[in-house]
Protein backbone atom coordinates (compact mmCIF):
# COMPACT_ATOMS: atom_id res chain seq x y z
CA UNK A 1 0.00 0.00 0.00
CA UNK A 2 1.29 3.49 -1.24
CA UNK A 3 0.38 6.64 -1.69
CA UNK A 4 2.68 6.47 -5.13
CA UNK A 5 0.19 5.92 -7.57
CA UNK A 6 2.57 6.55 -10.62
CA UNK A 7 2.43 3.44 -13.00
CA UNK A 8 6.64 3.13 -12.72
CA UNK A 9 5.98 2.61 -8.95
CA UNK A 10 2.97 0.21 -9.66
CA UNK A 11 5.16 -1.77 -12.11
CA UNK A 12 8.26 -1.90 -10.20
CA UNK A 13 5.94 -2.88 -7.13
CA UNK A 14 4.82 -5.72 -8.60
CA UNK A 15 8.16 -6.60 -10.75
CA UNK A 16 9.83 -6.70 -7.09
CA UNK A 17 7.94 -9.46 -5.74
CA UNK A 18 4.55 -7.78 -4.28
CA UNK A 19 1.08 -9.54 -5.09
CA UNK A 20 -0.60 -6.79 -5.48
CA UNK A 21 -0.75 -2.78 -5.98
CA UNK A 22 -2.91 -0.56 -3.83
CA UNK A 23 -2.78 3.28 -4.06
CA UNK A 24 -4.37 5.34 -1.38
CA UNK A 25 -7.08 6.10 -0.81
CA UNK A 26 -8.64 3.37 -0.99
CA UNK A 27 -12.21 1.67 -0.54
CA UNK A 28 -12.53 -0.54 2.95
CA UNK A 29 -14.11 -2.85 0.79
CA UNK A 30 -12.41 -3.44 -1.96
CA UNK A 31 -9.27 -4.03 0.64
CA UNK A 32 -11.23 -6.45 2.20
CA UNK A 33 -11.71 -8.63 -1.03
CA UNK A 34 -8.23 -8.26 -2.62
CA UNK A 35 -7.03 -9.83 1.04
CA UNK A 36 -10.03 -12.51 0.51
CA UNK A 37 -8.84 -13.21 -3.03
CA UNK A 38 -5.27 -13.91 -2.02
CA UNK A 39 -6.69 -16.22 0.80
CA UNK A 40 -8.60 -18.09 -1.53
CA UNK A 41 -5.25 -18.67 -4.06
CA UNK A 42 -3.13 -19.47 -1.02
CA UNK A 43 -5.46 -22.19 -0.21
CA UNK A 44 -5.60 -23.76 -3.54
CA UNK A 45 -1.95 -23.39 -3.79
CA UNK A 46 -1.63 -25.38 -0.53
CA UNK A 47 -3.93 -28.00 -1.51
CA UNK A 48 -2.47 -28.68 -4.75
CA UNK A 49 0.64 -29.45 -3.27
CA UNK A 50 1.15 -32.94 -2.92
CA UNK A 51 1.86 -34.53 0.73
CA UNK A 52 5.79 -35.92 0.41
CA UNK A 53 5.37 -39.39 0.93
CA UNK A 54 7.75 -42.90 0.54
CA UNK A 55 6.21 -46.02 -1.45
CA UNK A 56 7.97 -49.06 -2.27
CA UNK A 57 6.63 -53.23 -1.86
CA UNK A 58 3.21 -52.25 -1.04
CA UNK A 59 4.72 -49.81 1.80
CA UNK A 60 3.65 -45.85 2.22
CA UNK A 61 4.63 -43.39 3.97
CA UNK A 62 3.17 -40.72 4.61
CA UNK A 63 5.69 -38.40 5.72
CA UNK A 64 4.13 -35.44 7.09
CA UNK A 65 1.56 -37.50 9.23
CA UNK A 66 4.19 -40.07 9.77
CA UNK A 67 1.26 -43.16 8.82
CA UNK A 68 2.91 -45.87 7.45
CA UNK A 69 0.68 -48.77 5.62
CA UNK A 70 1.26 -51.91 4.09
CA UNK A 71 -1.00 -52.98 1.19
CA UNK A 72 -3.01 -49.92 2.42
CA UNK A 73 -3.26 -51.14 5.92
CA UNK A 74 -1.96 -49.46 8.82
CA UNK A 75 1.29 -50.05 10.76
CA UNK A 76 1.70 -49.59 14.18
CA UNK A 77 5.64 -48.87 14.12
CA UNK A 78 7.61 -47.36 17.52
CA UNK A 79 9.48 -44.13 16.85
CA UNK A 80 12.86 -46.09 16.29
CA UNK A 81 11.14 -48.48 13.57
CA UNK A 82 9.44 -45.44 11.69
CA UNK A 83 12.95 -43.60 11.71
CA UNK A 84 14.47 -46.98 10.28
CA UNK A 85 12.43 -47.61 7.99
CA UNK A 86 12.36 -44.02 6.49
CA UNK A 87 16.13 -44.06 5.98
CA UNK A 88 15.71 -47.69 4.38
CA UNK A 89 13.17 -46.33 2.29
CA UNK A 90 14.93 -42.75 1.28
CA UNK A 91 18.08 -45.09 0.30
CA UNK A 92 16.54 -47.81 -2.05
CA UNK A 93 18.80 -50.40 -2.76
CA UNK A 94 21.75 -48.91 -1.19
CA UNK A 95 23.72 -50.93 1.29
CA UNK A 96 24.11 -49.41 4.51
CA UNK A 97 26.89 -49.99 7.25
CA UNK A 98 25.97 -50.80 10.62
CA UNK A 99 27.52 -47.48 11.63
CA UNK A 100 25.93 -45.80 9.00
CA UNK A 101 22.52 -46.54 10.26
CA UNK A 102 23.53 -46.26 13.84
CA UNK A 103 24.54 -42.65 13.09
CA UNK A 104 22.00 -41.42 10.96
CA UNK A 105 19.20 -42.73 13.80
CA UNK A 106 20.74 -42.31 17.06
CA UNK A 107 21.99 -38.41 17.25
CA UNK A 108 23.61 -39.23 20.46
CA UNK A 109 27.43 -40.50 20.84
CA UNK A 110 26.23 -44.21 20.63
CA UNK A 111 27.11 -45.50 23.85
CA UNK A 112 23.68 -46.79 24.61
CA UNK A 113 23.26 -48.19 21.35
CA UNK A 114 24.90 -50.69 19.19
CA UNK A 115 24.56 -53.34 16.66
CA UNK A 116 22.45 -55.93 19.02
CA UNK A 117 20.40 -53.46 19.01
CA UNK A 118 19.94 -52.43 15.85
CA UNK A 119 19.40 -56.12 14.85
CA UNK A 120 16.69 -56.09 17.28
CA UNK A 121 15.25 -53.01 15.14
CA UNK A 122 15.55 -54.58 12.02
CA UNK A 123 14.07 -57.90 13.58
CA UNK A 124 11.23 -55.87 15.06
CA UNK A 125 10.36 -54.09 11.74
CA UNK A 126 11.19 -57.26 9.33
CA UNK A 127 8.06 -58.83 11.37
CA UNK A 128 6.05 -55.77 10.56
CA UNK A 129 6.59 -55.16 6.90
CA UNK A 130 7.60 -58.42 5.30
CA UNK A 131 5.39 -60.86 4.02
CA UNK A 132 7.68 -63.90 5.67
CA UNK A 133 10.10 -62.36 7.81
CA UNK A 134 11.93 -66.04 8.17
CA UNK A 135 12.97 -65.52 4.57
CA UNK A 136 13.17 -61.29 4.29
CA UNK A 137 13.11 -59.85 0.72
CA UNK A 138 12.21 -56.06 1.62
CA UNK A 139 14.98 -55.58 4.34
CA UNK A 140 17.82 -57.94 2.85
CA UNK A 141 21.32 -58.43 4.88
CA UNK A 142 24.08 -58.02 2.64
CA UNK A 143 26.80 -60.10 4.60
CA UNK A 144 29.88 -58.82 6.27
CA UNK A 145 28.06 -54.95 4.49
CA UNK A 146 25.06 -54.27 6.37
CA UNK A 147 21.31 -53.85 4.98
CA UNK A 148 19.38 -52.82 2.14
CA UNK A 149 15.89 -51.88 1.30
CA UNK A 150 15.43 -54.18 -2.05
CA UNK A 151 12.93 -52.21 -4.29
CA UNK A 152 12.34 -55.65 -6.43
CA UNK A 153 10.87 -57.37 -3.75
Amino acid sequence: MTAADEETDIIMGLDIGGDDYMTKPFKLAVFLSRINALLRRSENFHQEQAEPELQSNGIRIRLLKQEVTKNGLPLDLMAGEYKLLCLFMENPNIVLSPEQILSKLWDCEEKYVDSNTLTVYIRRLRTKVEDNPADPQKIVTVRRMGYKWNTTA
